[in-house]
């Protein structure tokens, strides 16, 4: 990457810790994402995090924001927050709505003063004032990954994104005419079903279009529609004002960025919807919903289907699925990027939660729940009969 070298002067260390300093920071924080726009950097962007902590921030919750400057420019900012509990824990800003831990470099910084600043922001991973830092979805040769590297990732704790790489295609039509003739197939068996329900339409909307708000909702009401239904729980759709979150994010209908949602629509009625981010020429789609009463249809997969000629038409290099495997993301995707999950104790409870309940109870009790039958996991899901299933969703 070509641009001005960043001057030759001592790297300072600052943490940003309260709405002021952070709102006081925007724009330099702005500036370093512009810079440092290669790689998973979305939700380190200063709009994603100063959301999340009007939502959700509280006495329980504090952000920890260290950033370093080099002669008064910001260089590097990691998003951190400290969360107050029976565990002291240290964790990505945003968790767990945030899907990737990452942080902000400079890519002007020569080798040596990128190692500096690394080290800078690592600094106290392992000393007093929090348990243990619990790093969850660190990309495979991220800036984060490399700050983490004399540790360990958690052995059974390892996920995958999938990513549909779209460069390859030259229009919509290209990749309509790439498609096998099975999959052509099950593309026009899925249009005629759903048609049958009324006249389809597609669009995707932006943070204060018409509509948008309401679409929205009606998304989230799909979704948890589904959560019950198939007996599925989300952490993070059970925080109050997660509604109102996402409702705020931002988004530009004129630079293509941002939030947007995806709308397919069947004689008037939403079928389905997605909510991402375009983010620098990628696409991360957070979360997809539909009607679960026009299921034989897969609405949702049409949907995705839409988004991605439309992705493809604006001109944006990558389709992300994020992490959680599930066979459908495994068909939609051409590519796949390992996410560790490091935990990094600073004192013997910390230590204790990392080895036992991160590294083994945890995952041990997810996959217990995930195979039970569905009628029962269904019932644990609506009653809450279960103590697990609050813990390890």
């Amino acid at each position: 990457m070509t641009g001005t070298r960043v001057p030759s002067a001592p790297l300072t260390l600052t943490v940003l810790s309260d709405a002021a300093a952070i709102d006081a920071a925007a724009g330099d924080w702005r500036a370093l994402e512009d810079r440092a726009a290669e790689g998973l950097s979305y939700f380190q962007g200063f709009d994603w995090c100063r959301a999340w902590i009007s939502a959700f921030g509280s006495t329980r919750i504090r952000p920890e924001i260290r950033t370093v400057r080099q002669g008064g420019r910001l260089v590097a900012l990691w998003p951190l927050m400290r969360e107050q509990g029976h565990v002291r824990r240290l964790l990505p800003l945003g968790a767990p709505h945030t899907q990737y831990a990452g942080l902000l470099i400079d890519p002007a910084l020569d080798a040596k003063t990128r190692g500096r600043a690394l080290t800078l922001l690592g600094g106290g991973l392992a000393a007093a004032g929090h348990d243990l830092a619990l790093l969850e979805s660190v990309p495979e040769g991220s800036p984060l990954s490399a700050l983490l590297a004399r540790h360990a990732p958690l052995s059974g704790r390892t996920d995958a994104a999938a990513m549909l790489d779209l460069s390859a295609f030259r229009s919509a039509e290209d990749y309509a005419a790439r498609l096998s003739k099975t999959q052509r197939r099950n593309r026009n068996r899925r249009r005629n079903l759903l048609s049958r329900t009324g006249e389809l339409a597609f669009d995707v909307l932006f943070p204060g279009d018409p509509g948008f708000e309401a679409a929205l909702r009606e998304c989230l009401r799909l979704k948890r529609e589904w959560l019950r239904e198939t007996g599925r729980r989300s952490t993070s759709l059970g925080y109050a004002g997660v509604d109102g979150f996402l409702a705020s994010l931002a988004g530009s209908r004129e630079t293509r960025s941002g939030a947007c949602l995806s709308v397919l629509r069947a004689g008037g009625r939403l079928a389905a919807g997605e909510l991402g981010f375009v983010h620098h020429g990628h696409y991360y789609a957070y979360l997809g919903a539909f009607d679960w009463a026009l299921r034989e249809a897969s609405p949702g997969k049409l949907q995705m289907d839409m988004t991605v000629c439309w992705l493809i038409g604006e001109g944006v290099s990558t389709y992300d699925l994020l992490g959680n495997a599930a066979d459908y993301k495994e068909a939609w995707s051409n590519r796949t990027l390992r996410l560790d999950t490091y935990a990094v104790p600073a004192n013997l409870t910390g230590r204790a939660y990392a080895g036992l309940w991160t590294a083994r109870l945890r995952p041990g009790l997810k996959r217990l729940y995930e195979s039970m039958p569905h009628a029962l996991r269904r019932l644990a899901s609506l009653g809450q009969s279960l103590g697990i299933v609050v813990m390890i969703a």
